[in-house]
């Protein structure tokens, strides 16, 4: 959820990203240091566990179209920076977004272990109107040959 002067953005725009970029970085900064398990963390894994909104004021803004939903002036132009205080730092890292990231980045990466494991599935269940064939999915698949 975004504004730009008092001006509702719905696509958000480069006020957002320039925002959001700093927030991810400062929250992987945090992140990095609380990692104890080595799990490599992207910045888009941490903008998926987050929610922003921004409220700015920004001398002559551009948009994309009439209907203002995308800002499109560039960070550079603002007019000034977006700064954050170690006060607010210290309270997004004690939310529960941190913990939250590093949660899901643990269970991802022991999800993409169980996958490379290379263990068969011996029989899919749930799917309607499948009929599988005896020796499927065990050490005897290797025999048999499909025909359609």
């Amino acid at each position: 959820v975004s504004f730009v002067n008092s001006i509702s953005t719905s696509k958000g725009g480069k006020h957002v990203d320039s925002v959001t970029d700093s927030v991810v970085k400062n929250v992987l900064e945090v992140l990095k240091k609380k990692n104890k398990g080595g799990v490599n963390i992207k910045p888009f894994q941490v903008k998926n566990h987050m929610w922003l909104f921004v409220n700015c004021l920004i001398v002559n803004p551009t948009f994309d179209s009439q209907t203002k939903e995308n800002m499109t002036l560039q960070a550079k132009s603002f007019g000034s920076k977006c700064t954050f205080s170690e006060k607010f730092i210290n309270a997004v890292s004690k939310s529960g977004l941190v913990e939250s990231v590093l949660t899901w980045a643990k269970f991802k990466a022991q999800t993409e272990l169980v996958k490379a494991s290379g263990k068969k599935q011996s029989k899919l269940k749930g799917i309607p109107k499948l009929e599988d064939a005896n020796d499927a999915g065990t050490k005897n698949a290797h025999l048999y040959t499909l025909i359609l």
